[in-house]
């Protein structure tokens, strides 16, 4: 029987536990002066040294077009390798792991550096009524080079693995996704086309940081948009990169196009948590890689359930650990108490705090 509290490896790391911080947009990086860890390190040792076996950054960059904002860390910046060095130190010396999330925000990045138009698989517009350029193939081998490379930089920084988001509505997400690919070309069309760029980008990761450094990826098993990636599409891909040796998959879901495509929703009641649970426990049926499992965790009995029953390995916790960063550390003493958060997701602002309890942080 697995259980909260013991050391288990995921994705090819040995961790003190099951507990992982999820990624999250994090605000702190400085444009100008191109540094984050100064204001991140204070916050990564605060969860480290209160029992979070891993922590997985927010979004960073692999190009100049792939950001979401000013505020996006840049992956592909000459501080970055240093930068991320100071928090691998940071964590390592607490005990914990990190885990550096690279991503290319497709339709969602703001052009910042160069200006123009955001890139998506197929020509489109914004909500806003924004130009959505569709990627050519030039423009594809690029950002699967791009990632690659930052790849590598986050392997010279020391951090543990390399995490790629192909999740939520970002550029690997957009082209799985047939709300928003419409392409008729290799890329478009089947999953196997529309799944390509994906592969592409596991393949170069892989080539370029080698067979035993730990590559994981964030995947959607429901983009709840019509039409959506469906269930035994998204087990196929899965399959496929588990065949290609990807070491950890983290499922999850939404494409955060509107209100009812988010992934974020209200959990009110306990049968709530886990809402893409059952999606990680069918994966995990067939695959060798780590399953980990996201969205919605808030109660510790609840979550010792989903571990066991089937093949889930860890859990990932992002807006409770906002609310109450010593959450494992008062779980792992004994207080089983559900985590505080009320989902309201409110934490999701530039001082990445909880507002319903921030006289009590």
């Amino acid at each position: 029987m697995k259980k909260l509290f013991e050391s288990t490896v995921v994705g090819g790391i040995a961790l003190r536990n099951r507990f992982i911080r999820s990624a999250t947009f994090e605000y702190v990086y400085d444009n100008e002066s191109e540094t984050f860890a100064d204001k991140l390190l204070p916050m990564y040792e605060k969860l480290a040294s209160n029992g979070v076996a891993a922590i997985i950054t927010g979004m960073v960059g692999v190009d100049e077009n792939s950001r979401a904002g000013s505020v996006m860390v840049k992956g592909y910046a000459q501080s970055f390798v240093p930068e991320v060095s100071k928090l691998t130190a940071g964590v390592h010396s607490l005990g914990a792991k990190l885990i550096v999330q690279i991503n290319h925000c497709g339709q969602k990045a703001r052009t910042i550096d160069k200006g123009g138009c955001p890139l998506g698989p197929s020509a489109a517009s914004d909500a806003q009524g924004n130009p959505i350029k569709s990627m050519s193939q030039e423009q594809i081998r690029s950002v699967v080079n791009s990632f690659a490379e930052t790849a590598v930089r986050c392997q010279r920084a020391g951090a543990d693995a390399v995490r790629i988001h192909a999740a939520h509505g970002y550029l690997l997400s957009e082209f799985l996704n047939p709300y928003f690919n419409k392409r008729t070309d290799a890329y478009g069309g089947s999953i196997e086309g529309r799944a390509r760029i994906v592969f592409e980008v596991y393949d170069a990761v892989r080539k370029a940081v080698g067979k035993d450094y730990p590559v994981w990826i964030k995947i959607n098993c429901k983009d709840l948009t019509e039409p959506s990636i469906a269930p035994q599409e998204f087990q196929w891909v899965c399959s496929e990169l588990d065949k290609r040796g990807i070491d950890a998959i983290e499922v999850s879901g939404g494409a955060m196009v509107s209100q009812e495509s988010a992934s974020t929703p209200l959990i009110k009641k306990e049968e709530n948590e886990g809402y893409f649970g059952r999606e990680a426990l069918k994966l995990g049926e067939t695959t060798s890689a780590s399953v980990i499992s996201v969205c919605g965790y808030r109660t510790p009995q609840i979550i010792e359930e989903w571990l066991n029953k089937g093949n889930i390995e860890a859990i990932s916790l992002c807006r409770p650990l906002i609310s109450e960063p010593d959450l494992i550390a008062r779980w792992e003493k004994g207080d089983m108490r559900k985590a505080r958060c009320i989902s309201c997701s409110k934490c999701f602002n530039p001082e990445l705090k909880c507002i319903p309890f921030a006289k009590d942080a």
